[in-house]
């Protein structure tokens, strides 16, 4: 092999290759000549012979843009951006089809609380320390109000309300749990107060009946009505907690209460609580108005002292209506009981359930948001259910006008428009 040849100087590398020096030190920076440089600030440069021929036959036949240093340069940075862009536009995507939504949805499996969002991604999961009652859907439990999401503390994220139900609740009673949207636990509840009446004395568990997030208050927060029931027996508490699950005032009642809604009754600034339920003492259906802001007293049962539960105070009832039974009630239940409440713009719809185990037995009452009663009168269903009962000889005679006329004849215990008449009249008297 032949020595390689040396070239020292930009002069003698420019005539090899046939160009001026200003050519030569321009290829250096623009297509990657290859010279090179000895050691020093200033150091002199030189290259070989045989690597400026092969640069040569593999450069300066090509296009000047392919082997320019700085298009390349160029290149690579432009594509570095163009990659970075594209990461970046599939993570958006990623996450955009990725993100969780807020608690929508809710699943029992065992004894594990699963929520999800609407879409049944899950957020988050409890497991209890005992099963749940068996045979309780989510969807029934939804329906029943023992579970709900809302936004208690004014934040814009929501809470989810659950009444546990273990599979022993006939020992241990339900306990109302309050999650926050990520699934900590904020606070429980569950009714400990042993209450009496004169002749026997009701201590927990209870089971729970009603779990409401009331309209919200000036600040953007909103309380939480739970209703519980004795295990075995009538009382009731009817409970106001605050966001944070301390008990604003309680109302304890003589018999079940089995529904319960928020309404903004007339003359009234904010919203009350309207419960549909039995009253044990008069053996049929009631509806109460209670102040959500003024609970401090059980049922007044004055004429039926044997039920008049001990907690103090018997006034802070804004009303309370019993309804007349009919004569299906009467021959075949100890009473009759409420099939359910709801609340309109203009109105409230009332009903009754005028013989246990059938659904289409009822009659139908109408209030406005005076609690005035606009219209009661019995569902065809009865009217049918009135006929078979004739016809098999467990009821002698037909439905009949007076009958539907005394419909009508509810009792108003207490009312809150009566109480500040009769207020202005003593004072007026004074």
């Amino acid at each position: 092999m032949p020595p390689r040849r040396q070239l020292s100087s930009w002069k003698e590398i420019a005539s090899h290759l046939g160009v001026t020096e200003r050519t030569a030190q321009k290829w250096e920076h623009e297509r990657g000549l290859p010279v090179h440089r000895l050691p020093g600030e200033k150091g002199r440069v030189f290259a070989w012979e045989d690597e400026l021929d092969h640069w040569r036959a593999s450069v300066l036949d090509k296009p000047s843009w392919w082997v320019s240093l700085r298009f390349w340069r160029n290149l690579g940075a432009a594509a570095v951006l163009a990659l970075a862009a594209a990461l970046l536009a599939a993570s958006w995507y990623t996450w955009r089809r990725t993100r969780l939504g807020p608690p929508a949805r809710f699943f029992l499996d065992v004894r594990t609380l699963i929520v999800t969002d609407d879409k049944g991604r899950e957020i988050w999961r409890a497991t209890f320390d005992e099963p749940f009652v068996q045979g309780v859907t989510p969807e029934q439990m939804t329906a029943m109000r023992l579970a709900s999401f809302a936004d208690l503390n004014g934040d814009g994220r929501a809470e989810f309300l659950f009444v546990y139900r273990p599979l022993s609740e006939v020992t241990r009673g339900h306990t109302l749990f309050c999650f926050s949207d990520q699934g900590r636990t904020l606070w429980q509840y569950r009714t400990r107060r042993k209450v009496s009446t004169p002749k026997e004395s009701f201590s927990p568990p209870c089971l729970g009946n009603v779990v409401l997030a009331l309209p919200p208050a000036r600040d953007g927060t909103r309380s939480v009505l739970y209703v519980s029931h004795h295990l075995s027996y009538f009382p009731t508490q009817v409970v106001v907690l605050s966001p944070r699950g301390e008990v604003r005032g309680e109302y304890w009642h003589s018999g079940h209460l089995l529904f319960a809604e928020a309404a903004r009754l007339d003359g009234r600034e904010r919203p009350d609580l309207l419960l549909a339920g039995i009253s044990n003492s008069y053996k049929t259906s009631t509806l109460i108005a209670l102040d959500p802001d003024n609970l401090q007293c059980a049922s007044d049962e004055s004429e039926h002292p044997d039920y008049q539960l001990d907690p103090p105070g018997r006034n802070c009832e804004l009303a309370r209506i019993l309804f007349p039974r009919t004569c299906i009630s009467r021959r075949f239940d100890p009473y009759s009981q409420p099939s359910g409440l709801h609340v309109f713009p203009d109105h409230i719809q009332f009903g009754t359930s005028e013989r246990f185990g059938r659904a289409d037995c009822n009659t139908m009452y109408l209030f406005d948001l005076g609690l005035s009663l606009q219209s009661a009168e019995v569902i065809d269903a009865f009217l049918s259910h009135h006929r078979e009962l004739e016809a098999a000889g467990l009821l002698d005679h037909p439905f009949s006008e007076s009958e539907a006329r005394a419909l009508s004849r509810i009792r108003v215990l207490r009312h809150w428009k009566q109480a500040a008449a009769g207020q202005g009249r003593a004072t007026a008297s004074h």
